[in-house]
């Protein structure tokens, strides 16, 4: 018993540690996998809304099912599709969808901080400003983890760039939070992911 008493405490916190790693080594999993179903998607809807585009029906399925079908909202459809919404212990906040600037010649500028979000001296790619609506908001597209918009579209599918010479390239960054087991702490961290809409003109 006094030895128990001892070491007790330890023995469960070393527990504990293992099974909260395996949680959310899973969860994260879960959110990455997600995250490329959902790059894949956007890539290949593209401009999708745009004029004379169609996009892929979303899912009855779907918490946004009866919103009009986008590349985001078919992407984010499918992404609850791949397990985005339903692993345990995981509680997606928010998904973005970003522009990222490019150069003249097509390339993405390369130059930002770890956010992507001012110029600098660092090798991250660059999220872009003053387009969509407003012409004067970031070109970021907010919703919530079942695909509802949060806020004005400022970089709408339908002005995607798809050309051959230039097509867009893009951020998807799936904001999400872990909560540890027995404890009552919560751990906030996001994914960040760059990629090109597939050229289709």
């Amino acid at each position: 018993m006094v030895e128990f008493a001892l070491v007790g405490g330890l023995f469960f916190f070393l527990v504990f540690s293992v099974i909260n790693a395996g949680f959310f080594l899973y969860g994260r999993g879960a959110v990455e996998h997600a995250a490329d179903v959902g790059m894949a998607t956007i890539a290949a809807e593209g401009d999708c809304s745009g004029a004379g585009g169609v996009c892929a029906p979303i899912p009855t399925g779907c918490a946004n099912s009866a919103d009009a079908a986008t590349g985001d909202e078919v992407a984010i459809c499918r992404m609850d599709q791949a397990g985005l919404t339903t692993t345990a212990l995981i509680k997606v906040t928010g998904v973005q969808v970003w522009l990222i600037a490019q150069n003249s010649n097509g390339s993405q500028i390369d130059t930002c901080n770890s956010g992507g979000m001012s110029p600098g001296s660092g090798s991250f790619p660059c999220n872009a400003y003053t387009c969509g609506v407003s012409g004067t908001l970031a070109c970021e597209n907010q919703y919530n983890a079942y695909g509802t918009p949060q806020g004005t579209l400022e970089w709408p599918a339908s002005q995607r760039n798809v050309s051959t010479a230039d097509a867009n390239f893009g951020r998807l960054v799936i904001n999400f939070q872990y909560s540890l087991l027995v404890t009552p702490q919560v751990i906030s961290m996001s994914t960040s992911n760059v990629f090109r809409l597939e050229p289709q003109q």
